[in-house]
């Protein structure tokens, strides 16, 4: 069946280029063919990912053959696709990445450039600075990986997780851009810079600021990742790890370090991150029974209402408990931060109602909390107020386009309007 149609095609396009060459300018016809030569391309490449036998030996691809796939997938999903048909495409990217330990090379960028001297910011996973990629400000996390063999380890296992960031697109979580190495060999991931910071930072310059818009923020965001295929688990929310846009709006960010970091190939280990950051303070009790116990969809969303405890109190979770391991104590019993009743959280908007939520969240039980999905539910309804905020204009495909001008990359037939992409 799928020979009777490779042959069609085939068919087709020689006619339609016989067509094409007939009484039409040279450069003219050139771009034509091109185009007819793209949709030949992606149509037999639908096929494959099609049919279970073409397609088991697609993933089983190694070395520069798995390259090649890898960048044909990548550059496909990077103009618009039918959703029906993008699952397809998705599957094989992530399920070729993992088992070939690589991923695009349109994510390995080039030309970037640091800015200033010291970095602007500082954290368990590495340190951020600001940078310049096709004039355009982007955020740079420099990696904490001391040695070599622990920097391959770590492409390795996060090569997947990274295909997988690339891929989302949503205006509550963080885009991911890509991979660089510095002169030194040091590895760096970049993303959007955003000049207001993290939540934490922003609420301490601006106290006054509406704070259920932007829980609902995080829980779209968080819904988005959980509802995802595969579905994302972000395994270390907190508000440090939650930035704020120009339009205002609430994004996750750092998920993908933070599944990374299972794999303590980082020269900090997770131990050493959760002391250094106090990662403990918005961890879930049955994280804290067993080594054994992972992140799941339950501690998310407990980590969650931590965040939203933040948000109204500007407080950490346990501020009144200095020591980490009385703060696991105290969860483990079943305490949680007792409501804060100052007139900072009442401004915030903290109600009866808000507040439910977030006990809620954080229940002792995991299959006595919420979903991400029925938390913006709810979150929802209690603010009736319609949000009035601007969408952010973020393109999560620019980096490909420096690689690629318009013309030259290889799926430039299916181009959309602006803003079409993904």
């Amino acid at each position: 069946m799928h020979g009777t149609r490779y042959h069609d095609l085939d068919v087709r396009f020689h006619y339609t280029l016989c067509d094409k060459l007939n009484n039409r300018p040279i450069q003219t016809t050139l771009s034509q063919v091109l185009n007819i030569d793209a949709i030949l391309i992606d149509a037999l490449l639908l096929a494959t990912l099609k049919n279970r036998v073409k397609y088991k030996q697609l993933v089983k691809r190694r070395g520069q053959e798995a390259q090649s796939l890898l960048n044909l997938l990548q550059a496909r999903l990077g103009f618009p696709l039918d959703p029906s048909l993008r699952r397809f495409h998705m599957g094989a990217l992530i399920k070729l990445s993992r088992s070939s330990g690589l991923y695009p090379e349109c994510m390995i960028l080039k030309g970037i450039g640091l800015t200033g001297k010291v970095a602007v910011d500082f954290g368990g996973y590495g340190d951020i600075w600001k940078g310049l990629l096709g004039g355009k400000e982007i955020a740079v996390k420099v990696l904490k990986i001391l040695r070599k063999f622990e920097k391959d380890k770590f492409l390795k296992e996060f090569s997947s997780e990274a295909v997988i960031w690339r891929q989302l697109n949503h205006p509550n979580v963080v885009s991911f851009y890509g991979v660089f190495h510095l002169e030194d060999d040091r590895l760096c991931l970049a993303s959007p810079w955003m000049n207001n910071g993290n939540v934490v930072r922003f609420l301490e310059s601006a106290p006054e600021t509406k704070c259920v818009p932007l829980m609902l923020d995080i829980a779209e965001g968080l819904n988005y990742l959980h509802t995802f295929s595969p579905s994302i688990i972000h395994g270390d929310i907190k508000g440090v790890n939650i930035l704020i846009t120009e339009s205002l709006r609430a994004c996750l960010a750092d998920f993908g370090l933070a599944a990374a970091k299972e794999t303590q190939s980082m020269a900090v280990t997770t131990a050493m991150i959760t002391r250094a950051t106090g990662t403990m303070r918005w961890q879930a009790p049955e994280l804290l029974q067993d080594d054994d116990v992972c992140n799941s969809l339950a501690s998310d969303v407990y980590a969650y209402a931590c965040v939203c405890y933040e948000l109204f109190s500007g407080k950490l979770p346990f501020h009144d408990i200095q020591k980490d391991y009385r703060v696991m104590c105290a969860v483990k019993r079943g305490d949680r931060p007792l409501r804060p009743s100052d007139d900072r959280c009442r401004v915030r908007g903290l109600n009866d109602q808000v507040w439910s939520i977030i006990e809620t969240c954080w229940a002792q039980e995991p299959n006595h909390r919420l979903f991400a999905g029925q938390v913006v539910e709810r979150v929802g309804w209690s603010s009736a107020r319609t949000d009035g905020r601007p969408r952010d204009e973020f393109d999560p495909a620019f980096p490909s386009r420096t690689l690629y001008s318009q013309a030259e990359h290889p799926f430039s037939a299916f181009a959309g309007p602006p803003g079409s992409t993904r």
